[in-house]
Formats: C-alpha cells, sequence, structure tokens
C-alpha cells in the first residue's frame, strides 16, 4: 500500500516563512555589517609568531585597541621571555597609536577604518605641550578644543605646526636634558638634503587630565605640589619629521605642515614625513614607564638614508654642523638581531630584527609596514620596593634613536636621564616623574638664592671696579681658555666646581672669603686661590704679588658677590656643601650609577665632553681633569658635592648612600698625581 505523503499545514508554511525571513536579514545585516566595517572583517587579523623560550606569547593583532601593559607584567622568570613580552607591548601600542584618528573626537580611533587609510593617527590629535604649558601659565583649553597645533584638513590630513628644532623642548636648555656632544655646534639634526628636523612633543587625554585637574600648568602650583606622579595609563610621545617629495611620499607617513622657518620665524607649508617616533608609556607593572623607540626604515640605510651618504667615506659620523651642512649619522648600538640563549635567562636578548621582519610582512600594504622598533627599555622589578634608591635595573642599558639621540647613542639610556627630570620648584629638588616636559610651566621660577652673573653696576664701588669685576668672572667661567699659561693641562674652570661661577650657596660658593681669608691684611686668599690652580686645575701657582692682575681681578669678583649677597639677602652658607650621613661607598655600585645617570654628560669614561675643542662638560678622570691633591679627590667631599649638585641642575635626586657610591667610584678612577710640572710654561 502506497504511503500518502502530507502537505505541509498553514501554520507551518508561516513558520518556514518566518525563518526564511530571519535568514535574510541577517545575511543583510551582517554584508552591511562588513562593508561598513571592515577593520573589523580584516584589520583584527593576528600575525603568527613562534615561543620563546617555550613559552607562548600572544601574537599581536592588526587593531586599534590599545593594550594596557605588558604581557606577564614583566614578572617572568626569564628576562628573554619578558624582553619578547615588551618588544610585543611596543609593536601592538604603534600599531594601535598610528590608527586613523575619529574626527572630532580627539585621541579616539576610527573603529570603521583601517590601519593602511590616510589621514591624521590617533596619537597626532593628542595635545602638543605648548598647548597644555601655555607662556602665560594659564589653565589650557579643553582637550577637545581646536587649536592651531591640532587642526584637522579633510584635504591633507592632519594640518599642524612644526616649530621645534630639537629633540628637547626649547624651554628646557641643554642644562637640563642634554642630547648633545658639542656645546659649540648646534643640536639639529639636518638630512642629507639640507633640511633641518622638526619634532614635536604630545601627551595623551590621561596625563593631560592629571595636569590640568593638579593645576600642574601653573609654575607656583606645581613647585608646592607634594608629589608628581602621572596615573597609570599616561603616554608621552616624541615625533621627528623631514621635509620629503611626493615621489617619497610612499614610504611616510606624511603630513602637510606649517613649518617655523629657522631664518625669520614665518611659517611655510611643507609636506613632512616621520622618520623618528618615541614612546613612553606608563603601566601598572612599570611605575618607571615603558620606553619604546622607533624609525623609518630609511633613516641611515637603504638605497637613499635620509641621514647617511654612502657616497662619503671621510665624511665625520655621529658629529653636530655647522648650520644647514648634512649630517652624516650612522647607528652606534645595532638593533638587536640575534637569538636569545634561554639558559642565560638574565641576558634580557630578543631578535628584533627577525621580529620586525614578521610583524612588517603582516602590516600588508601599509605604509607603516616601512617603520621599525628600534628596542624598547623596561625596568626591572625591585624586590624591595620601599628601598630610597633612586637607580634601578634598566634593560638593555642603552636606547637610542638615530633622530633624536644622534650624538649620544653610546651613552644614551631614556630611563637614566629622565630619572632626573624635576618639578618647577627652582629651591628643591622635587622629582618629575620620568618627565621633563613638567618643567615647561611657564613662566619659570628662578633659585633666588644663586646670585646672576654681573650684568650692570649697582653700586659707585661697583662702577669703579667693573672691568676687573668681569674679568674676574670671565677667568672663573673660562679658567684654562683664559689662562692657559697656568692650566695648561686640564680642561677645567673654577666654576667646573664652583657652580654658577662661585654664586650658588651648595656648591664652595665664594660668599665670605674676604673675611675667611682677612684681605688685605693677609696673602692667605691668594695662596687659597694658588691652591685650587696647582690641585683643582692641575696646573700652575698665580704670582704672589698684589698687583698681579689676574688674582686681583677673581679677589674683585669675591668682594662683589659679597655686595650681590648683601642686596639680595643671600643666606649664607656654614659649610662649603650641605653636610650629608657619613658611609661607606661601594664602587661597584657607583659605576650603576655613573652610567645610569652621568654618563650621558661625561661619557662613558669620563672624559667630558669637548666637541669642537670647546669645554661642554667637564672630564671627571684622567689627563685633563682634577689631580690627586684636589678636593674633589677625597670622597667624603666628593660625596657632599654631588649630593647636593649632581646631576647639574638637579642636585638633591641622589640619596646619601648614592652619592657615597658614586663618589668612591669616581675617586678610584686615574688621574694626574700631583701638580703639573712645567720648567718653562707658556
Amino acid at each position: 500500500m502506497s504511503q500518502r505523503l502530507k502537505t505541509p499545514s498553514k501554520m507551518a508554511k508561516q513558520k518556514w516563512a518566518i525563518r526564511i525571513a530571519i535568514i535574510t536579514l541577517l545575511l543583510a545585516f551582517w554584508q552591511t555589517l562588513s562593508l561598513q566595517l571592515p577593520a573589523f572583517s580584516r584589520d583584527l587579523r593576528r600575525i603568527e609568531l613562534p615561543a620563546v623560550c617555550s613559552v607562548k606569547l600572544q601574537d599581536p593583532k592588526i587593531t586599534w585597541q590599545l593594550p594596557t601593559d605588558v604581557e606577564g607584567e614583566l614578572t617572568q622568570d626569564n628576562f628573554n621571555v619578558v624582553q619578547r613580552a615588551v618588544d610585543l607591548f611596543a609593536w601592538q601600542e604603534f600599531i594601535a597609536l598610528n590608527w586613523p584618528a575619529k574626527e572630532g573626537d580627539r585621541g579616539q580611533p576610527d573603529q570603521t577604518a583601517t590601519l593602511a587609510q590616510f589621514g591624521p593617527r590617533v596619537w597626532e590629535t593628542w595635545k602638543e605641550t605648548s598647548e597644555v604649558y601655555r607662556p602665560d601659565g594659564l589653565q589650557p583649553d579643553p582637550w577637545n578644543s581646536s587649536t592651531r597645533q591640532s587642526r584637522l584638513s579633510s584635504q591633507a590630513g592632519l594640518k599642524k605646526v612644526l616649530f621645534r628644532s630639537s629633540k628637547v623642548d626649547e624651554i628646557l636648555n641643554d642644562q637640563f636634558q642634554p642630547t648633545k656632544a658639542d656645546g659649540t655646534l648646534p643640536g639639529t639634526l639636518t638630512d642629507q638634503r639640507g633640511n633641518v628636523v622638526r619634532y614635536e612633543i604630545r601627551m595623551n587625554k590621561v596625563l593631560f587630565d592629571y595636569v590640568v585637574a593638579n593645576e600642574l600648568y601653573q609654575p607656583e602650583k606645581q613647585a608646592s605640589f607634594p608629589e608628581i606622579s602621572a596615573p597609570v595609563g599616561s603616554i608621552l610621545i616624541k615625533a621627528a619629521w623631514r621635509e620629503v617629495s611626493p615621489e617619497e611620499q610612499g614610504r611616510f607617513h606624511t603630513a602637510l605642515a606649517d613649518v617655523q622657518n629657522l631664518e625669520d620665524d614665518r611659517y611655510q607649508e611643507k609636506l613632512m614625513g616621520l622618520v623618528g617616533f618615541h614612546v613612553m608609556t606608563k603601566t601598572a607593572s612599570a611605575p618607571q614607564w615603558i620606553w619604546s623607540t622607533y624609525e623609518q626604515i630609511d633613516n641611515v640605510k637603504g638605497l637613499h638614508p635620509s641621514f647617511f651618504n654612502p657616497d662619503c667615506p671621510s665624511c665625520l659620523t655621529n658629529q653636530q654642523t655647522q648650520p644647514r651642512v648634512p649630517n652624516q649619522i650612522t647607528r652606534e648600538t645595532p638593533i638587536p638581531a640575534a637569538d636569545p640563549d634561554c639558559s642565560q635567562k638574565s641576558a634580557a636578548v630578543d631578535n628584533i630584527v627577525a621580529l620586525n621582519q614578521v610583524i612588517q610582512k603582516g602590516l600588508g600594504d601599509s605604509v607603516w609596514r616601512h617603520y621599525q622598533l628600534i628596542n624598547t627599555q623596561w625596568p626591572v622589578p625591585s624586590r624591595q620596593p620601599s628601598s630610597p634608591s633612586t637607580v634601578f635595573t634598566v634593560l638593555p642599558t642603552i636606547l637610542a634613536n638615530t633622530t633624536m639621540e644622534s650624538y649620544i647613542q653610546k651613552s644614551s639610556s631614556c630611563m637614566g636621564c629622565h630619572a632626573i627630570a624635576r618639578s618647577s620648584n627652582a629651591q628643591q629638588y622635587h622629582s618629575a616623574d620620568f618627565s621633563f616636559t613638567f618643567a615647561d610651566a611657564r613662566p619659570a621660577l628662578q633659585n633666588t638664592q644663586i646670585i646672576p652673573p654681573p650684568r650692570s653696576p649697582k653700586t659707585n664701588w661697583a662702577r669703579d671696579n667693573w672691568n676687573s669685576i668681569l674679568r674676574g668672572y670671565q677667568i672663573a667661567n673660562k679658567t684654562y681658555e683664559t689662562l692657559p699659561q697656568y692650566v695648561p693641562q686640564a680642561k677645567l674652570h673654577c666654576a667646573s666646581c664652583h657652580l654658577s661661577v662661585g654664586a650658588d650657596p651648595k656648591a664652595s660658593s665664594w660668599f665670605g672669603m674676604i673675611k675667611k681669608y682677612q684681605y688685605p691684611e693677609t696673602d692667605d686668599l691668594q695662596k687659597r686661590i694658588n691652591s685650587c690652580f696647582e690641585h683643582s686645575l692641575n696646573g700652575l701657582p698665580l704670582p704672589l704679588e698684589r698687583d698681579n692682575p689676574e688674582s686681583q681681578a677673581l679677589i674683585t669678583y669675591m668682594q662683589w658677590l659679597d655686595q650681590e649677597a648683601e642686596r639680595f639677602k643671600i643666606t649664607l652658607p656654614k659649610t662649603a656643601y650641605p653636610n650629608i650621613q657619613k658611609l661607606d661607598g661601594d664602587s661597584k655600585l657607583g659605576q650603576a650609577i655613573f652610567e645610569q645617570k652621568c654618563a650621558f654628560c661625561h661619557g662613558l669614561n669620563g672624559e667630558g665632553r669637548y666637541g669642537s675643542n670647546t669645554y661642554y662638560r667637564p672630564a671627571l678622570w684622567g689627563d685633563q681633569s682634577f689631580n690627586r691633591l684636589a678636593g674633589l679627590a677625597q670622597t667624603a667631599t666628593l660625596a657632599k658635592f654631588l649630593k647636593s649638585n649632581m646631576p647639574y641642575q638637579f642636585g638633591g635626586n641622589l640619596t646619601d648612600q648614592e652619592a657615597w657610591d658614586l663618589a668612591s667610584f669616581i675617586d678610584r678612577q686615574p688621574r694626574p698625581q700631583g701638580p703639573y710640572k712645567d720648567l718653562n710654561p707658556k
């Protein structure tokens, strides 16, 4: 008997119709979504990477999502794994920061865009520090306000203003953040076409909100603020740009910018290409911040390097030049290219060259494939978090970008240098949490305990002795250059030890010298001056005759200082340097302190900086430094000097113990044994 086929009921037909309609709607919605949000369909892809030392870390993604911390929070037992984790964090951050920005909402990514899409990037819409720290000290405009530094152009991307010609903010001179090796020549970087590189410094909303909420844009408020401690999530960026031609545009992230001329301060619109990118990020696991630095791949290599001429083998490399003369830049610290030896757990090695190649390939046709990570610096977590030490282990020790630390690459440590950053308090050192930008608060506060240099006579006595006062100041401030017949070997000044040319109460000032040495009743003051010439300057004594013009000029200048101290109501010091605890120094620890906080000024070998044969930073040991009979050759004296005055302009940064450790290290180095001997001085 044949089975009769059943026809579907009316209700069943309705159910099927509803199901088909729902499926059709879902398909239509998904198609619409995929058209509107290509970032989700195409750019949330992963870049697969192998395990490191048997540890599989998360693969990086092409995404607008900004990472919040390093995977493993710097606590992996094997430092090679930590180094790979921070390098992945750096690349992930680079991708997210360089995502196209959402129009009209500063700092927000356009989640509907792709990485390859043209336009201003997320970080380019952040506040330039010049928008935050205004010359008048007034409150900055709200975060989303549109200013000249942040105007958007739909045709040309971000219409930015580039006025900086140095990585270091012009407000912060080289005494604060020394990135030069030569005090005579400009610290600018000039490309092979004779164009000067321009810079910008930007902060994210987390840091901006912290500055505004605590009124740290006002120097007086900041000076009285108990402790500057940027919140977790704060990010600061420094970017370097060079002028590019339309033909080069495909290899650079570019932007039209109003660029300030060096000659007349006028602005010209130019097409600029990003060549350097430096990011410092505060995370929960890194209170000393994570430091990552990147460059465009053509900076110093390739067919047409931006800053290197392969056809000039005789060109001096990594030297400052006269204005508009191209610099010949090479990379002095190579990008790591070796695989880690996993048995060496404290080595912190990552093959960044290989990592870059994989990620660059994963960036597809985006212009960002022409950029590379140079390295990432991170702080090793302390096992004693309550320790008062200001020195900490940093890996890698050296970190340098060819566009930002061009001339000090061998001794550049981002974290070591920034560890000395201070607030606007001019009277006492207060930490600025690794950021020099806080000191941009204007107008700058002055240290009222330091006498300024002689500008004009204020009394009848000063008018009568003005030429001698100026001569004494000149001798003290430029000693070996002014009196080479008496200082033929050392390259030091009286002011190398007696800071601010004898006018700083914390640095063996010359206040009260006339009374102390009973001048003119005795010649003890002249003998004391000669002691410095023979020991601290490793030179020859001045003639003791009362009419000797050199010694008389120094004494007249000291008399002027006493008059000015009374006029300024200076609190005269009771001792040459403020007293500190008497401790034992550890020279090995002192060496670590020197490498982290001193070498970027004085050189890795304490040789000082004398580019163009000009004094820039003094030699701390060797033939050109003070001899064994000098006061600073005594560890106790040097420790007091260092505690109060070093790093230069940042005295108070060191603890008492660190001052003793550093003094022990410096005084163990080679130096002349006694006074300079020459029977026929010139």
